[in-house]
């Protein structure tokens, strides 16, 4: 919801302080912004700093704890058993050397190639991608196209921005709580199903349009619930397979787990779609025009619909069919 929402109001901030201030007012906020990021950033409690400051601010003691030789002189200078006099073991036999010797070593595995090979995290991040591509593809051709359109000014471009996101803020958090208790399939499914006929519409509101203005805020509206309704359980469904792959294959990941590896990964695919999106619309609006724009939206929308259908969630069909035909696979080799 944090995300979506700046992406979201940063136009209405922008639209507004552009008409009434000017340009350059435009980036105060923004500069603002970042020194207060700085200053939270530096008021943040390391946790090994946070664990001496509740042990005092001292430094863990290291009297009590002595060296391995340290302890082992001390035990030969008592008259203890000197550890590096102690006979060694017998020595192992034939048989027990040959499976020693035949015995699979432990390579390392590579955390990224795995979540990529999962067709769920594929399916998860490449959705993020597309949603992102979209919101941040009207940011690139809503201001200019009102005012092509309809000369509108800039007050109506952040009317418009500000329409998709509060639905954004508000529906978030119930989709949150529909995803715990129903899980990411169904919030995604019925995103997309809303997100794919009001982009489609979007091809209608041209020149010439009765009330154009108060259509598109309807229609945007609807866009925003959308996005809620797919952004937040894709970013959960990133972690879940994590947690699915953990609990089919313990420690395949290693001590320290994939989580930081999976999060880059999906704010890659967000910032993918940061960057992506404005060129995308932008260009295609120029080129082919609005209509075709919306449709190419709508199209990425009723893609990713089935790729939900089919990838996303842990009781799918044909993921448990690729998963059963690649262990037939290893196990003929």
């Amino acid at each position: 919801m944090a995300l979506s929402s700046g992406q979201l109001l940063g136009p209405v901030i922008g639209g507004v302080l552009y008409e009434y201030e000017g340009y350059f007012q435009v980036f105060l906020p923004a500069f603002g912004l970042l020194i207060v990021e700085i200053v939270l950033r530096l008021l943040v409690v390391e946790k090994r700093r946070a664990s001496m400051t509740s042990l005092g601010g001292e430094a863990p003691s290291t009297e009590t704890s002595e060296p391995e030789y340290q302890r082992d002189a001390c035990a030969q200078e008592a008259g203890g058993p000197d550890k590096s006099m102690v006979e060694p073991a017998e020595p192992l036999g034939v048989e027990a050397q040959l499976l020693l010797s035949k015995a699979p070593i432990a390579r390392p595995t590579n955390a990224f190639l795995i979540l990529l090979a999962c067709p769920r995290f594929l399916v998860a991040i490449t959705g993020l991608f597309i949603m992102n591509s979209i919101a941040c593809g009207f940011d690139g051709v809503l201001a200019p196209y009102i005012h092509d359109a309809f000369d509108l000014k800039s007050t109506h471009a952040a009317a418009l921005f500000l329409a998709m996101a509060l639905p954004n803020m508000f529906v978030a958090p119930v989709i949150g709580a529909l995803t715990d208790r129903y899980g990411t399939k169904l919030p995604i499914a019925a995103g997309c199903t809303l997100a794919a006929p009001t982009l489609f519409l979007l091809r209608f509101i041209v020149p010439g349009t009765s009330l154009p203005f108060v259509k598109l805020m309807v229609v945007l509206v609807f866009v925003g619930m959308s996005l809620a309704c797919i952004m937040p359980p894709l970013g959960v469904e990133a972690s879940k397979v994590v947690d699915a792959i953990e609990r089919d294959q313990a420690g395949v990941f290693g001590p320290n787990g994939p989580y930081s590896q999976a999060y880059g990964l999906a704010y890659f695919a967000v910032a993918a779609g940061g960057l992506v999106g404005p060129l995308y619309a932008g260009y295609l609006r120029a080129w082919l025009g609005w209509e075709a724009m919306s449709l190419s939206m709508a199209i990425l929308s009723s893609i990713l619909f089935g790729l939900v259908v089919l990838f996303i969630g842990e009781q799918s069909g044909l993921v448990q069919k690729l998963s059963a035909r690649v262990e037939e696979g290893e196990q003929d080799r």
